[in-house]
């Protein structure tokens, strides 16, 4: 069967530029050569060699060496110990690990320390605990687990400052900077800008005839207020300082949390250079502020104080609920909380984010559809407990009465697109009455109270006459 995709492990290590066309790449274990195929055809130098489809290709160094899969089907713990040890050194740069960790041959006979599969092969399986363990104990280099079963060890400690660089320096640009840049640009939108400063206030309808205009394109009128109000902020440079100022921080925190020294300055790029000397007077001033700054998420109280003090998201007495869209709206110091837990499982789809008050529990949460269900299912929760670095699965996929959301909005930043439209929703099943009883909370419950009640959701909306079962899916 031919792959029109690269595999998991080398889209995650492009997507964090562990890979990229100045680095050379060497799939030790290539099998029929997919993945070498499509890195050439992104620019990618790339050669590969497998025992059995390519073994009369060469068993060559390169900066980066894949190693995917391949240690699952080595039965002998010696020869699997030698294989990591072997791609290891041909590793200018960094080892790209990857291992089955999913539960799909649980029903398997053991066999050795892994177990046979219904086909005869072996399958050895690792919990991801195991697996950043294993990789350490033979290695003896610190573990970047890059996603459940995936994993970077890294040679060259620039190669892996750059890595956590990626993960702290360099964000992406959300949905709230592109409305913003959307607005500002708008030609309708900045004569409202100019009336808004004007007026020392947002105006009125009746004082703005293009107002419709805005609410067309951008949403609500709550919504267009909200926006250049973020944009009219006579502390927006001082914002955009504090910015850089907390990613700088949690780069240097991530360093120090992994047992690394921050790099010299000098290879450090342009740009983070002269942010550096904007806001210290030292590059050293700057690593003890960084250092201060990790300190400061172990000291009792601070994440519960920070949860409570947050702007957005869901607070409940135990956990700070929010939306993965919303993070960026968090505390220098929650934020530093996510990206360390992060650490320990790596990248993994979620939709959002618990985080318990007293600092030591993190959980992430797949819903399906959580964006187009009105009240959507819980598929997986994976807890991640910091002190330890562990975490656990809760798989709901099969489960006949999973938990369910209400008041999607409430997780959300208020410049979210649909955050009106979800507010709406509450708010009418509010004065239904429907949002009182405490069975709610797993669909069986809120099936029961709608097919009660005669009542459905459609589109976005309660309306009369249930359906088979009363609910959306």
């Amino acid at each position: 069967m031919k792959r029109y995709a690269l595999s998991r492990p080398l889209a995650l290590a492009i997507s964090h530029q562990v890979v990229s066309p100045a680095r050379t790449v060497f799939d030790y274990g290539c099998g029929r050569g997919a993945d070498v195929r499509l890195l050439r055809k992104s620019g990618v130098i790339a050669k590969g060699w497998d025992p059995y489809f390519h073994p009369e290709e060469g068993i060559i160094p390169a900066d980066c060496v894949n190693l995917g899969y391949v240690l699952n089907v080595i039965e002998d713990p010696i020869e699997r110990a030698a294989t990591l040890e072997k791609a290891f050194d041909l590793a200018g740069k960094a080892l790209i690990v990857a291992v089955r960790v999913d539960q799909a041959l649980d029903t398997a006979a053991e066999f050795s320390d892994g177990v046979l599969t219904k086909h005869g092969s072996f399958q050895k399986l690792y919990s991801q605990e195991e697996f950043r363990k294993y990789l350490g104990d033979t290695l003896g280099r610190q573990v970047h687990m890059a996603s459940l079963g995936i994993a970077y060890v890294f040679k060259d400690s620039e190669a892996e400052s750059e890595y956590l660089a990626q993960l702290s320096l360099y964000r992406p640009t959300s949905f709230r900077e592109a409305v913003r840049n959307a607005f500002s640009k708008d030609r309708t939108a900045q004569r409202y800008l100019s009336l808004t400063r004007s007026l020392g206030r947002t105006p009125l309808p009746a004082e703005f005839k293009g107002l419709a205009r805005l609410v067309d394109r951008f949403g609500s009128i709550q919504r267009v207020e909200r926006i250049a109000s973020s944009l009219l902020d006579s502390d927006t440079l001082a914002s955009a300082r504090e910015e850089k100022r907390v990613n700088i921080l949690t780069y240097i925190a991530m360093l120090r949390l992994q047992g690394l020294t921050p790099p010299p300055v000098r290879s450090l790029p342009d740009e983070v250079q002269a942010d550096i000397k904007m806001l210290w007077p030292s590059y050293k001033a700057s690593i003890e502020a960084g250092t201060d700054f990790l300190f400061d998420l172990g000291r009792p109280g601070r994440i519960e104080q920070e949860c409570k003090q947050s702007n957005v998201g869901k607070k409940l007495p135990d956990a700070l609920y929010i939306h993965k869209t919303a993070e960026p709206q968090l505390s220098p110091l929650l934020r530093l909380m996510i990206l360390t837990a992060r650490q320990i499982v790596g990248e993994i789809e979620y939709d959002l984010v618990k985080i318990a008050l007293d600092g030591k529990k993190l959980s992430f949460l797949g819903y399906r559809n959580f964006e187009d269900v009105a009240h959507p299912e819980l598929v997986y929760s994976v807890r991640v407990f910091l002190p330890k670095a562990t975490y656990d699965v809760r798989n709901y996929g099969a489960s006949q009465n999973p938990p369910i959301l209400h008041r999607k909005e409430t997780f959300l930043d208020p410049l979210h697109p649909r955050y009106a439209e979800f507010a709406q929703l509450s708010a009418q099943e509010e004065q239904l009455g429907l949002l009182g009883r405490p069975d709610i909370g797993t669909r069986n419950g809120w099936e029961e109270l709608l097919n009660s009640r005669g009542l459905k959701i459609a589109g976005g909306s309660v309306v009369s006459g249930a359906g088979e079962n009363g609910f959306e899916r």
